[in-house]
This record gives C-alpha cells, structure tokens and sequence, in this order.
C-alpha cells in the first residue's frame, strides 16, 4: 500500500518537474535534450559548408565582378593578380574553412569551430553580393528574349505581336488554313514566318515562367534580408539564422536560374534558323536572298562548326548554340553548374586533345589567329 501511495505522489511531482524544465528550456532557446557539444557543433558546420563551397564554386568563377564581363581585365596576366572581389571572398571563405579543418582534425574543436563561423559569415556576404548579380542578370535577359533582338529586322518580333498577330483568331492563322490551289493561288504569307504560329504557346509559357520564378528570386532575397530584422539592438543573429540565410540566398540563385533558361527557350523558339551553321557541311550561315552564307563567329574562334567533335545536335551544349546571343551563353552555361571558361577551354579550344587539333582553327572576327592554347584559370 505504501508502494502505491509513493508512485501515485512521486510520478505527478515528476512530470511537473519535466514539463517546467521543458518550458523553460523553450523559452531560453535550449533544453537538455538539444545539448550539443562543441564537437558536434563543428562537424555539422563542416558539413555544411563544404556543401556551400562546392556549390559556390561555378558561381564566383562565372561572375567574378559585376558587370561581366566589362568588369574583369582583358589581359590574363590581370586576370591573374585582379581576379575579382567575389573570387577574393570564395577564397578567403575556403582560406578559412581549411584552417578550421587543420584544427578540426587535431581535435581542438573550439578554434575549428570558430574558423567556420567565420567562413560562414564570409560566404553569407558572397551569396548576398551574388544573388543580387543573378537577379538583375535575369531580368535583363528575359527582358531581351521577349523584345525583338533585331529592331531593323522585319522578321523578327516581340512576345506581344507574336500573340497578336498569331493568335487563334488573327488573320494570320486563317491565312495558313486557308484552302487554294497550289497552280494559281500564290501563298500569302513567308513560310519562314509559320514557326512563330506554332511556337505561340510555348513561347507565352516560358515568358510567364521566367518572370514568375524572377519574382519568387525577388521576394525571397527579401525574405532573406529581414530575416533577422526582428531582433532588437542588442540581440546578435544567431547561427541558425545565418545557415538559414545562406540556403535561401541558394534558393533565390537557383530560382534565377530557372528563369535563365526559360530565357533560352524563348530564344531558342523565337530563332530555330540561327543553328543552320552547325549542319551545314562547310559551317556557314544560310543564304537568304542575295546574303551569301559566311562562317560565324563563336566567342572569337572560327571553324567549320559541322566538324567540330564535340557538337552533338541532338543534345547541343548551350555554349554552341547560336540561337541564343552569345553575351548570354555565360548565363546558359552557369544554369547547369559548369565553368563557362572550362567549357570554352574543352569545347572550342579543344583543351584535351593533346598536341593534334581535330578541326582547323580559323581566324577570329579581328582578324588575330586564335590559338588553341586554353588561358590560364581564374
């Protein structure tokens, strides 16, 4: 009977006990349970950053400095010594993160801990500076897409009068349903013009895409600049809040890049012709009219494109595609995490064929033969 009677007063006093040092703990941001030690701390800020830094790389090296490439010097022994701020920062934060990782593995897990701080700090800057070159990067090139990229090109056409003037119901559509008699009714319209009537819907889809992804990259940038603008003034930002910055800084560059490639379909739709070069046998353009056909010009290298090894129509590296504007492959390339200069370096310059070069290289727009030396990295 005393047995019973001391459970039944001891349990309830037990549980009352718990549940206080429950709330308490809640209020005070930490309970005995989420105690962590600064080992365990360290490892989880390790983990994390290598995360950042192995997605960071492509980033700093594809935008260096803002605006690209107007920014960075001409000259690759300036590259060498002026590589960029965002470079300098990338470095620094991996400078940082190495010096944790010496003290990490001496076991000395205070200082390793304290170094990734600072290299998490550092990268929070980087992904603030960067995800603003995204934004604006994005926008100007969804704006590009959508307007005509030839003003004096009749041919070409914005967003707006593809849908007005091939629209279900325009004059247009009815013209390319009209019956005639091949012999004696002439066409009334340019066959070369029929791709805008069935590209109409998909080119609408991609430019509602783009700028619908290009806002959510807006307010989540937003979102992750007031991310602590409820603390007051003597409040510092907590670890937590800095990590959770950090991914959603990510998530504003990853949205950015959805838009960038709704971008490139719009350019790719808009443009189907621009790629005659790369299925022609002797890599020039079409001839239209009394305009000869002529080799064009990718990024300073001529060849004959039909040639080149490394073009797969079928699944073309958006660094060969000339349907959409050159000043934008950077951006394309970027979008599925590569180094725009080391796909330039293996893809034009043919920097894994060792000593024997599979397609002449020809001379550039200058004039100046273009060697098939790749430049020295960033």
């Amino acid at each position: 009977m005393k047995r019973v009677l001391l459970k039944r007063v001891l349990l309830p006093r037990a549980r009352s006990y718990i549940i206080t040092a429950a709330i308490f703990g809640a209020i005070l941001g930490t309970t005995a349970l989420e105690a962590q030690s600064v080992a365990e701390k360290a490892t989880r800020q390790r983990d994390s950053l290598i995360i950042s830094l192995r997605k960071l790389r492509p980033m700093v090296y594809n935008f260096p400095c803002d605006p690209m490439p107007e920014c960075m010097p001409q000259n690759a022994e300036q590259r060498r010594t002026n590589p960029g701020k965002n470079v300098e920062m990338y470095r620094k934060a991996k400078r940082l993160y190495q010096e944790g990782l010496v003290y990490y593995f001496e076991k000395n897990f205070v200082n390793s801990y304290s170094r990734f701080l600072e290299a998490q700090q550092t990268m929070d800057k980087l992904l603030e500076a960067i995800s603003q070159i995204y934004i604006d990067r994005a926008e100007l090139m969804m704006r590009q897409s959508v307007e005509k990229l030839n003003p004096n090109d009749p041919n070409d056409m914005a967003v707006v009068d593809i849908s007005m003037d091939f629209g279900q119901n325009s004059k247009l559509r009815r013209d390319f349903h009209k019956n005639r008699n091949i012999q004696y009714d002439v066409r009334r319209y340019d066959p070369r013009n029929y791709h805008w009537a069935v590209n109409k819907y998909q080119i609408e889809k991609n430019m509602e895409k783009g700028y619908e992804h290009l806002g959510l990259a807006r307010q989540a940038r937003e979102k992750a600049l007031r991310l602590d603008a409820h603390l007051d003034a003597d409040q510092r930002t907590t670890i937590d809040m800095v990590n959770r910055r950090i991914e959603i800084y990510r998530q504003v560059i990853e949205l950015c890049r959805k838009a960038k490639i709704n971008a490139e379909f719009i350019f790719a739709l808009k443009y189907p012709y621009a790629n005659y070069p790369l299925s022609n046998q002797f890599g020039k353009t079409e001839k239209i009219d009394d305009k000869a056909g002529e080799i064009p010009s990718l990024h300073g290298v001529k060849m004959n494109w039909s040639q080149n090894p490394n073009i797969m129509p079928k699944n073309l590296h958006p660094i060969f595609d000339f349907r959409v504007p050159q000043e934008w492959h950077r951006d394309t390339v970027d979008a599925r995490e590569m180094r725009f200069d080391d796909e330039l370096d293996t893809q034009l310059r043919f920097r894994f064929h060792k000593g024997k070069k599979p397609v002449e290289i020809l001379e550039d727009n200058s004039g100046q033969p273009t060697s098939t030396k790749p430049e020295a990295g960033i």
